[in-house]
Order: C-alpha cells, then structure tokens, then sequence
C-alpha cells in the first residue's frame, strides 16, 4: 500500500515514456559506476564525475566545475556522482 506524503513537496510522479526511455538508456552506466575500478576511483577521488555510455565526461571538484566541464550535455543523459577520498577506518 502506498502511503501519501505529508510533505506538500513530495508528488507521485509518471514519468513521460520518453522520460523513461532516457532513464533505461542511462542504466548500464550506472551500473558500471557502481563498480567503478579501483584506478578511476583513485583518479577522480574527492571530485563530481558525469557518465555517459560507460565513460567519464567531465570532472571537477566542484558540482558546479563539473557542470562547467560537462557543457551543453543534456544533464537527463549523464549519470552523476560524487567519489569519495579513501579513508582509513580504524577500528
């Protein structure tokens, strides 16, 4: 059963097929960041990353350096992500 929202800004949403067409083009770059390999996670740790088609499009340490660097890129065709820097855990 779904609940409704008491948040005025939460909406249910059906997206346009279209819309859903771009989201299943984009679900096989999503998966591949998910497990990025361990040297682009070194090479582009503590920035903003955009995907597209399995690949890095822009980077920058910023959301909005990776914005700049990303272009005129239609934003409903990349995957976006932040990598984190490696931490040591000490437990």
């Amino acid at each position: 059963m779904i609940q409704k929202s008491t948040n005025p800004n939460v909406r249910p949403w059906q997206p346009t097929p279209e819309q859903e067409a771009k989201f299943k083009a984009t679900d096989a770059t999503f998966a591949w960041l998910c497990n990025l390999p361990r040297d682009l996670l070194m090479q582009y740790a503590g920035q903003w990353i955009a995907a597209k088609d399995c690949t890095v499009v822009a980077a920058g340490k910023t959301y909005g350096e990776m914005l700049t660097n990303l272009g005129d890129t239609d934003l409903e065709t990349v995957v976006i992500r932040r990598v984190e820097r490696p931490r040591t855990v000490i437990y």
